[in-house]
């Protein structure tokens, strides 16, 4: 009997600081939501074999529109996804025989990014960032092919957390759309962007 009363209350008393260690323990945040804007860059298209004689493609401009969201994995890392919007515009050049149009023309892409990534935060200040993205070509008649498929992301960036929750920062960032193609097309084309991202997140509260 003394026993199962020493066992009963050893319980109630472990579980009790246990109570208390977790009631004084910082607590992780809700996550993060915010908003990016990506340019200032490049975007090139290119193919793991090219053809001999193909166009040539140069970078004319682009830009990503996004809503985020980054959930605390740990006290340094954190899982970022969202739901973003670019634009691309690529001048496309043709290699013909001389006396023949080789006038050059724009490829103009529309793709909705789903990314799926890790954020390793260190030194209070930076963070790098990068994973996998989902990508749908909402683009039509675009003489570049389809980079609908998977994508992948990587960027280093600097980064300041204000006293009322919200944070801002600057990323550097290599992507590359259609890495999987979900096509079959032979000689696939991807497209290969290194741009800025900027954006503000806002800490959320827990309950």
């Amino acid at each position: 009997m003394k026993k199962a009363i020493f066992i009963i209350l050893s319980i109630l008393i472990i579980n009790q600081n246990l109570l208390v260690a977790q009631e004084q323990a910082p607590k992780l945040s809700a996550g993060k939501i915010g908003i990016s804007f990506s340019s200032f860059g490049d975007n090139d298209v290119f193919r793991y074999k090219e053809f001999e004689g193909a166009a040539s493609y140069n970078s004319d401009y682009f830009f990503t529109i996004g809503i985020n969201y980054l959930y605390p994995i740990n006290r340094w890392l954190e899982a970022e996804t969202g739901v973003e919007y670019s634009k691309h515009s690529i001048i496309i050049r043709t290699n013909l025989p001389p006396g023949m149009n080789n006038a050059s023309q724009k490829a103009n892409l529309a793709l909705i990014n789903v990314p799926i990534s890790l954020r390793a935060n260190f030194l209070n200040y930076f963070f790098v960032n990068g994973g996998l993205m989902v990508d749908i070509d909402a683009s039509t008649n675009s003489p570049i092919d389809t980079q609908t498929g998977i994508g992948a992301l990587l960027g280093i960036a600097v980064k300041y957390d204000f006293k009322n929750g919200l944070s801002a920062f600057v990323n550097p960032y290599s992507k590359i759309h259609a890495l999987i193609p979900f096509s079959d097309t032979n000689y696939h084309q991807r497209i290969w962007e290194n741009g800025i991202r900027i954006g503000i997140t806002y800490h959320l509260k827990m309950k």
